[in-house]
């Protein structure tokens, strides 16, 4: 996607370290918006200067870190501190009954998981790629 390029080169213009997260990584198209997650945390007030004026976007949400492009793509971005990483790119792509699972095992949000490979060691799991996460596959796992 041309825009989504566009996107991930202003970040890394802006010296930012940002990720696709969401369905879209999990190769499934099309989706609702584009997701990214971000290295770093930012208050609201910083959001809304940065987006406010960044040229990709059209309009943006006050407070909720959600802009959308001149082609009215709807652009969602989170963030983490770098010692959560692992768990947020986990959490953020997905899908949710899928996540619930995940959150339910020993380790969840044991930091730091710099890295998804770090969190899913840290709740006993070899990293799953997201495309092939599905609860079915942790329902032997889980334990009470």
């Amino acid at each position: 996607m041309a825009f989504e390029a566009q996107v991930l080169s202003w970040a890394g213009a802006s010296g930012w370290r940002l990720e696709r997260t969401g369905p879209l990584r999990r190769n499934i198209w099309p989706v609702p918006r584009l997701e990214f997650l971000r290295e770093g945390i930012l208050p609201p007030e910083s959001w809304d200067l940065i987006l406010g004026s960044c040229a990709l976007f059209v309009s943006y949400e006050p407070g909720r870190r959600e802009a959308v492009s001149s082609k009215g793509i709807p652009v969602k971005f989170y963030q983490v501190e770098k010692s959560a990483w692992g768990f947020a790119q986990i959490a953020h792509s997905g899908p949710a009954d899928w996540v619930a699972c995940c959150r339910d095992l020993p380790g969840w949000d044991v930091l730091p998981a710099e890295t998804e490979s770090a969190a899913f060691a840290r709740i006993g799991l070899a990293t799953i790629p997201p495309p092939e996460r599905r609860p079915d596959i942790l329902l032997g796992i889980k334990t009470e």
